[in-house]
């Protein structure tokens, strides 16, 4: 069975996720009393259920709602991850919306100085980029950003918003856990959906053929050799699971 959790601070850093990604679910809710039984809730998810399924709800939040590579990130054994304060101007910006990418991407080419100093002097820009609804927030702003160490340079795997909004109020740095490359061999997780989801496209499939059973295990045998829980979802989850004989030999052959 595959070690879950890579770390202690990859814990700490999903749960803090999560916690984010809850108030913007609940946005219309103002009682921080609520908010503080959810943290409190959120603290005891991988005891309540098991760590294989608090990783799960990492990534159906990450990938399956806002297609964000959080998951991927934290669930992988070759990262190490520190809190501190990072210099602004070391930060890659990366896209967000058409609106923003407009100068974030094609006009400044993800300089963070130079959007600093368009949002000084261009009124149009403000005006254009506060009507796409880059907004601070109160209840949500505290969290630190999760960069990554990536060249000389740090590029945001969360948090892109509040990077943008501490320079705008002319921050020089923000802080944030950021993840090194400390093991060469590492891998991430891969969620329990992605694998389910090669069993219903073939199931679903018009037109069942060798063709489409190559392809499923080509797929099948990528996720057992690139995930280090590949192997024992498969396995288990699919092959242990299914009662459909054809999907059984299909995903036993994957992990051959």
């Amino acid at each position: 069975m595959p070690k879950y959790t890579p770390s202690k601070n990859a814990l700490v850093i999903a749960k803090q996720y999560l916690k984010n990604e809850f108030r913007k679910v609940f946005s219309d809710i103002k009682d921080e009393k609520f908010f503080k039984r959810l943290d409190k809730s959120i603290e005891q998810i991988h005891r309540r259920e098991g760590e294989a399924s608090f990783w799960n709800l990492v990534a159906a939040i990450a990938e399956g709602w806002k297609l964000k590579q959080v998951f991927s990130l934290l669930s992988d054994d070759k990262f190490q991850w520190k809190l501190k304060n990072v210099n602004l101007k070391n930060i890659y910006l990366s896209g967000m919306s058409p609106a923003l990418d407009k100068y974030l991407v094609k006009k400044f080419n993800h300089d963070p100085l130079a959007f600093a100093k368009g949002w000084r002097h261009s009124k149009t820009m403000r005006q254009e980029i506060l009507r796409s609804g880059l907004a601070a927030h109160k209840n949500r702003d505290h969290f630190p950003v999760l960069l990554y160490k990536a060249g000389e340079s740090y590029r945001v795997a969360d948090g892109m918003r509040r990077v943008l909004i501490a320079l705008i109020k002319n921050r020089t740095a923000i802080k944030a856990w950021v993840g090194y490359k400390v093991n060469a061999k590492g891998r991430p997780l891969i969620s329990a959906n992605r694998c389910y989801f090669l069993s219903n496209l073939y199931n679903q499939a018009k037109s069942r053929d060798k063709a489409l059973e190559k392809a499923l295990t080509r797929i099948g045998k990528e996720i057992n050799k690139d995930y280090r829980n590949g192997r024992e979802l498969l396995l288990k989850r699919i092959v242990g699971w299914s009662h459909d004989q054809k999907i059984k030999s299909i995903f036993a052959e994957m992990i051959k």
